[in-house]
């Protein structure tokens, strides 16, 4: 070919020419590598390299899509990105437009787990029939969830609202992580030895598959399985859901849903005794008017006027014993009021929260999340989080100190 017949393309018109091969050839491809060099700049499109031990290439993700993300992107993470090859014509450098992007691995963790929901399945963990009911009046209930997170803050928050009567029993565990299967089975396990409880609570919040991993574990489901306290699995929003929805005997789509089904409301329960206060205060009136009436037909009957005086009598000592007994209802009333608000300051007074109001406090491991009892537990730690009524703190513990009451002895001592 000549010089003259020699075709020339702008740089402009062979990107378009490489462009179009590209999305022709590569309109859907699946790329695994790991993530390098993350943007996510103000528009909210995701930009990021996808490299493997040889190679690289740019991968960007338009907002619209990023939007769909369901697991937090960072540098280093392995992912599978899916969608189609394009030319930027304005560097002259090809790109994957990704579509969707999920965790390698993914697709291997949903697989075993449908595997494992058939299994359990087969085996009667998810039947109807061994579901048991909630009780209405729990006297003690379990929460088995971190000590830090905002499901123990929701749940807290509603119990002290609708039943501050009941004693909760706090378990902290971990809720996402290799340990946290083991603790949740552990939590499960010592609640169920004790014999005193009556409901629990196995809860956290949202996540992706990932976070709520171990509430997938075969462990928990059969720690669920095997409890022999109700269990109301209350793990992530509405739309997540678990294995450990599906053994527990009442699954609550949020810890606040959780909380509201295992405990009554006090409002509720004292409009219900003052409806049958009412009630009970009609038929004693209309029992009475009823009598009247019959006394009443009695003495003006003719065959019964010759004892008219006797009939008098007899009405007279009705209206004292009706009397009495408008008297006695009062009392009865009133004493049944005096009796609620007996009942209604033993609930202010058995506030959980009240404890931590009078200067107690809770201290658990900085690092585990695992409640601290004892003062060498608290050195080997170093850092802990303390909590109060209001709120937590963290602290840093340099070694144990003599208790007061000793310090005390001694002075008197000299």
């Amino acid at each position: 070919m000549s010089f003259a017949e020699e075709r020339v393309f702008s740089v402009a018109e062979i990107n378009a020419l490489v462009r179009e091969l590209l999305e022709g050839e590569f309109s859907f491809v699946a790329i695994a590598g790991e993530v390098s060099n993350l943007r996510v700049p103000a528009s909210g499109h995701v930009y990021f390299k996808l490299k493997d031990s040889a190679a690289q290439i740019s991968v960007v993700c338009f907002r619209a899509d990023a939007r769909r993300l369901d697991f937090e992107m960072e540098d280093g993470a392995l992912v599978i990105a899916r969608g189609n090859l394009t030319l930027y014509d304005a560097q002259g450098s090809y790109q994957l437009v990704a579509r969707v992007i999920e965790p390698a691995g993914r697709g291997d963790l949903e697989r075993a787990l449908r595997i494992l929901v058939a299994r359990l399945r087969e085996e009667g963990l998810f039947d109807a029939a061994r579901k048991r009911p909630l009780p209405r009046y729990p006297s003690r209930l379990a929460i088995i969830t971190s000590p830090t997170g905002a499901a123990i803050r929701d749940i807290l928050s509603t119990i002290e609202r609708r039943f501050p009567c009941v004693e909760v029993l706090v378990v902290p565990v971990q809720v996402q992580g290799d340990a946290a299967p083991a603790q949740i089975v552990c939590a499960l396990d010592a609640v169920s030895a004790r014999g005193d409880v009556d409901v629990v609570i196995l809860g956290r919040g949202g996540g992706s598959i990932e976070d709520l991993s171990a509430f997938n574990h075969e462990g928990v489901a059969r720690a669920i399985h095997r409890c022999s306290v109700p269990v109301i699995s209350a793990v992530g929003h509405e739309t997540d859901v678990t294995i450990a929805d599906f053994v527990a005997d009442v699954r609550a789509a949020t810890p606040t849903m959780a909380a509201e089904i295992a405990v009554p409301s006090r409002v509720e329960l004292f409009g219900q005794l003052s409806a049958l206060e009412q009630r009970a205060a009609a038929r004693l009136a209309g029992g009475i008017d009823s009598s009247r009436r019959r006394v009443g037909a009695l003495v003006r009957s003719y065959a019964l006027g010759q004892v008219r005086g006797r009939i008098e009598h007899a009405m007279q000592r009705l209206d004292h014993a009706s009397q009495r007994v408008v008297r006695a209802g009062h009392m009865a009333v009133n004493d049944r009021r005096a009796r609620e608000g007996a009942f209604a300051a033993r609930l202010n007074g058995l506030n959980p929260r009240d404890v931590l109001r009078r200067g107690y406090a809770v201290c658990t491991s900085a690092s585990s999340g695992e409640a601290l009892t004892s003062v060498p537990d608290a050195v080997r730690e170093g850092s802990v989080h303390i909590v109060f009524h209001d709120g937590a703190a963290s602290a840093s513990v340099h070694g144990a100190v003599a208790p007061a009451a000793h310090k005390q002895e001694a002075t008197h001592g000299r």
